[in-house]
């Protein structure tokens, strides 16, 4: 820990203002000792976090930092967009959405948006919830290899509520039925007297996977008031995969080369 600390302590010396240093910038910045302080540079150096003109010899960021930084970007790009989509669905149908990521066989919920219904479904933010009897988790799931699935799900599958699957291989099948018809929902399984309907969001660039879901009340929401949250997913869906690039966005003939 301490040479890790001392390393981001090195990384944290570079700014827009200063793009590059020398050893000898480095050394008064930090105040580290010399022996250590090349030591360190060498290792930044060598694993690509830093690199080092071969002329100047100064240090800038290296690729390794750039990678890093455009995957926090695209992280964040994509939320961003999904979250205002999905505030747009949840201010024309009422109800309350939901982005979260897998963990595991987990989900773990990112964002809430509040639906303006006087009867709220309200999961806060961090909550970890069986992905396996989620309409948004299981829509992530399917998104994934049965081989990765597998991986994911405890051998000892879980106790979950009736109207989830009850064992791997019903789970399998409610996912095959997901990745044939792209709708996913649930209903009086995470919250009794709740019900879901979710999608998940893959960036093209980099391959996160997101899910997004509308939950309602099942008693207090109509067939009709159902059909029209599917409606506004599906074309929210269509909309976020053209823009971020989803392979399931993608004609079916590019998917299938994007695939092999």
């Amino acid at each position: 820990m301490s040479a890790l600390t001392s390393a981001i302590d090195i990384l944290r010396c570079f700014s827009t203002t200063r793009p590059d240093l020398s050893f000898a910038d480095v050394q008064a910045l930090t105040g580290k000792p010399k022996s250590s302080t090349s030591r360190l540079l060498r290792s930044l150096r060598d694993c690509g976090l830093l690199e080092q003109d071969p002329n100047s010899r100064r240090y800038r960021p290296g690729l390794l930092t750039f990678e890093l930084g455009r995957l926090h970007r695209a992280h964040d790009d994509l939320i961003a967009t999904a979250e205002r989509e999905l505030r747009e669905v949840c201010t024309r149908t009422g109800h309350t959405g939901y982005i979260a990521v897998l963990d595991g066989y987990q989900q773990v919920v990112l964002r809430i948006v509040p639906g303006s219904n006087p009867l709220r479904v309200v999961n806060p933010p961090g909550q970890r919830t069986p992905a396996i009897i989620t309409s948004n988790g299981r829509a992530m799931l399917a998104r994934l290899s049965d081989a990765e699935i597998r991986a994911r799900v405890p051998l000892d599958y879980p106790k979950v509520p009736a109207n989830s699957p009850q064992n791997f291989e019903q789970l399998i099948a409610r996912l095959n039925e997901i990745r044939r018809t792209g709708v996913s929902d649930a209903a009086d399984e995470a919250i009794e007297g709740v019900g879901s309907q979710g999608f998940a969001l893959a960036n093209g660039e980099t391959g996160e996977l997101i899910g997004i879901a509308i939950s309602y009340s099942v008693q207090a929401t109509t067939e009709i008031e159902r059909a029209i949250v599917r409606r506004e997913l599906g074309a929210m869906a269509e909309k976020l995969r053209r823009m971020t690039g989803d392979p399931l966005g993608q004609p079916v003939e590019l998917r299938a080369g994007l695939a092999s």
